[in-house]
């Protein structure tokens, strides 16, 4: 049985640097438009209080919103966190974010004070409040994500366990199973598929870039050792170092095929062994 959408392997395009700067850049600044123009459930009755104005606490909140955004997005990609969530634990990572921004939202509102409510009180409020108004930017960004993932993906799909490849025009260029493939290697605007065929390995050369069938090589398991390679690790018989001290995967091939491995993508392909 096929997953679900959201069971899925995370898409390359979420594991992107550009994608967490748009969710630390955009959420928080569609809350501060958001709460300015609409005050939303009567915020002004709650945040205009005699030391500040609704217009400095909603700033202050939206700073409160970013810190958070800022640090939660730098350690999902610096700790590489993100290379092995599926889209189930993303989107609960996603929520976890609008959580704990709920928690320091409700200390700064307890600080405030302007009414008597106990922190949980407020707590419970600033969650509900920050879930029904960021949900809308966390929505538009997981969409457009996906949307992206998916043109990308036009380049190559795999059904029943092949790899169609498709050209700069999406024209259907070239069918293999997934299994049979050994690696990818780029070469200026081509790459040139290295697959097994019985007994016999093959190439195929294909203009294309690296770049976009990266999301679905590495959804079904070849996955990027180097910055001109992917490999299928089913076929990675050692991993080594060569004369020049140079990481190299050896395959199974019989032939002393030897792929170099970058130091960015070592631990990736070591965990897949």
């Amino acid at each position: 049985m096929q997953s679900t959408n959201i069971s899925r392997p995370l898409p390359e395009t979420f594991k992107k640097f550009v994608a967490q700067a748009l969710y630390f850049g955009i959420v928080p600044f569609f809350f501060l438009v958001f709460a300015a123009l609409y005050k939303p459930f009567d915020t002004d009755t709650i945040l205009d209080a005699p030391r500040a104005s609704y217009s400095f606490n909603i700033a202050m909140i939206m700073c409160i919103i970013l810190l958070v955004l800022l640090s939660s997005r730098m350690i999902l990609y610096f700790t590489r966190v993100i290379k092995h969530l599926s889209m189930n634990w993303y989107r609960v990572w996603c929520a976890g974010e609008i959580v704990v921004c709920a928690f320091f939202v409700a200390l700064y509102v307890t600080l405030i004070g302007k009414f008597d409510l106990q922190y949980l009180e407020i707590l419970v409020y600033t969650t509900a409040y920050l879930f029904l108004v960021l949900m809308f930017p966390y929505i538009v960004l997981d969409l457009a994500l996906n949307l992206a993932a998916a043109k990308k993906a036009n380049v190559a799909s795999v059904t029943d366990n092949k790899l169609h490849f498709y050209d700069n025009r999406h024209v259907l260029k070239f069918v293999v199973n997934t299994e049979n493939v050994l690696f990818i290697k780029a070469d200026e605007n081509y790459v040139t598929i290295h697959y097994n065929e019985g007994d016999k390995r093959k190439t195929y050369d294909m203009r294309c870039s690296m770049k976009s069938i990266e999301d679905v090589c590495q959804e079904n398991g070849i996955i990027r050792c180097h910055r001109s390679y992917f490999i299928h690790p089913g076929h990675v018989k050692a991993l080594r170092k060569d004369k020049e001290n140079v990481i190299v995967a050896e395959l199974d091939t019989g032939d002393d095929t030897l792929i170099p491995v970058s130091k960015r993508y070592y631990e990736d392909l070591v965990q897949t062994l």
